[in-house]
């Protein structure tokens, strides 16, 4: 992977901000021409320093008006245990995030769900049937006040 520089710098900013714009305005908004802003986007896609674009619905405006983080504690500590665990997890759309801890718990998860009754039957026909169950807790978010992908670079 070649080194990051400023401009580079500059184009992940302007992208994180809003990764919807084209290469042209990416340019304009960083003081390149088109063909090198081109090179260097690509430069760092191949590099994996950018994963994808994407966008940020709101999620209670679609009718997931509760987040819970849900801490797991597996039976079992080998490596298949937790792959096992990992990979049945991934498959619940409603989890959206899925985190390796170290410490009392193995797992954090972040969960979105229309309403508390959504929770119950998630957590009822699949949070507790997960491979490797040993403990699960949960905290109901009540408000967030920043949630936010970007990197501060």
């Amino acid at each position: 992977m070649q080194p990051l520089d400023e401009t580079d710098l500059k184009i992940l900013r302007v992208l994180q901000q809003d990764g919807s714009l084209s290469v042209t305005e990416v340019a304009e908004r960083v003081g390149l021409s088109q063909s090198p802003c081109s090179r260097r986007i690509n430069r760092m896609i191949e590099d994996k320093v950018i994963l994808g674009r994407s966008i940020i619905l709101d999620r209670r405006k679609l009718g997931f008006d509760a987040t819970i983080l849900v801490r797991i504690k597996l039976s079992g500590h080998g490596r298949q245990s937790i792959s096992v665990f990992q990979e049945a997890a991934l498959k619940i759309p409603e989890i959206q995030v899925v985190q390796l801890m170290l410490g009392e718990f193995d797992f954090n998860l972040r969960v979105v769900v229309r309403d508390m009754d959504h929770f119950q039957t998630l957590l009822r026909e699949k949070l507790v049937m997960l491979p490797g169950l040993h403990e699960i807790q949960s905290t109901v978010i009540l408000e967030e006040t920043k949630y936010t992908t970007h990197l501060p670079i």
